[in-house]
């Protein structure tokens, strides 16, 4: 397959690092900082420095094409597969190195680019197209709804995916009709149609190899997987299971706790560096009912934690450590550079300031 779409995958290939050249040709107009990161409001919360954003991006973008690329050609079922859905694999990614890497580009420019309306129409006709492309993809492990008894019946498969288009298509129509939606409410809905794309087509696909068993046209063994299945299937849960693990694990856990001693205190963390403090450094302490973090710039960030270096209005650059679920805040000047601390809460940030006030005194 590679062979046969050689020249293709050179051209996917050299569009994926255009951006490259462009980023050469802007060097001197381009800031040392570009935002490179927007949370889910569309503001930028991570940072890149402009050798990584003009070399780094396009060649992450170029790894995860290969990669696709190669786990399709791996699949012996894809050697006969459909050249539109195989073109399509091969386009996605140097489409979106364009619109991604064009838009950083911008915003780095001072050019005013609506992060979210671009996220919400770059999805929107991602699954429209993929939609399209569903029906006519052959049987494959890679592409397409992977359940056991689709992929042992041909004529299960084709019902299915022919199902699958019209259903991804309406997903994709949906993600674009977002845009008249509050931004709070887009996460909640882009899930909910991620989950419909995902689950629906397979239990279209499960009531139509019941009713081929009814039909005499299948058999109870199609729904059996053969070794080779279990173990792909086994594999792919596993990784799945990993990342989701993994991603549940840095966005709902960790935390951080500060410990004084006798000339200094010491914030020590989870996910992030610890912080020791002298007592002796501190030139200013001020307790705050409300806060605002500004930016992340470099650090971490979670639904429950934000550490690291910010930026904000009032105090420029700064580093944090805090709660999320917590308003209130410390705001020490330590050799005239801020640094914010909380607690998890409004009564364990007052414990924090009441003995750091105690040992600062002393």
């Amino acid at each position: 397959m590679i062979k046969k779409n050689k020249k293709q995958l050179i051209l996917s290939s050299i569009i994926i690092l255009l951006p490259v050249i462009v980023g050469l040709f802007l060097w001197n107009y381009l800031p040392d900082r570009i935002a490179t990161h927007w949370d889910a409001n569309g503001t930028a919360d991570g940072w890149s420095g402009r050798t990584f954003t003009i070399f780094g991006l396009p060649v992450i973008i170029l790894i995860l094409h290969w990669i696709a690329i190669f786990a399709t050609v791996k699949d012996p079922k894809n050697k006969e597969q459909s050249n539109k859905v195989f073109g399509m694999v091969l386009w996605i990614m140097p489409i979106i190195s364009l619109l991604v890497c064009g838009m950083v580009y911008m915003i780095a420019l001072g050019k005013e680019v609506s992060v979210e309306v671009v996220v919400r129409i770059l999805l929107g006709l991602m699954f429209v197209v993929m939609g399209n492309y569903m029906p006519k993809c052959k049987q494959n492990h890679t592409i397409g709804v992977k359940v056991t008894w689709a992929l042992r019946n041909e004529e299960n498969w084709n019902k299915t995916h022919r199902f699958a288009g019209k259903v991804w298509v309406l997903g994709g129509v949906l993600l674009l009709a977002t845009m008249i939606i509050p931004l709070e409410n887009f996460v909640f809905a882009f899930l909910v149609i991620i989950l419909i794309l995902a689950f629906v087509p397979a239990i279209y696909s499960y009531a139509y190899y019941r009713k081929q068993l009814k039909a005499g046209t299948a058999t109870k063994e199609d729904a059996i997987a053969t070794p080779s299945e279990k173990k792909m299937t086994i594999v792919s849960l596993v990784i799945g299971m990993l990342i989701l693990i993994c991603a549940g694990i840095f966005l709902f856990t960790g935390e951080f706790a500060v410990q004084f001693g006798e000339t200094s205190f010491t914030i020590e963390a989870a996910y992030w560096e610890d912080a020791t403090v002298k007592y002796s450094d501190i030139d200013h302490v001020e307790y705050r009912e409300l806060d605002d973090p500004g930016e992340r710039t470099f650090g971490y960030g979670s639904f429950s934690l934000l550490m690291g270096e910010f930026e904000n209005d009032e105090f420029g650059d700064y580093t944090r450590y805090s709660y999320t679920a917590c308003d209130s805040c410390i705001v020490l000047t330590v050799d005239k550079k801020i640094l914010v601390i909380n607690g998890k809460d409004e009564q364990s940030t007052q414990k924090i300031y009441d003995e750091l006030m105690k040992q600062w005194n002393e």
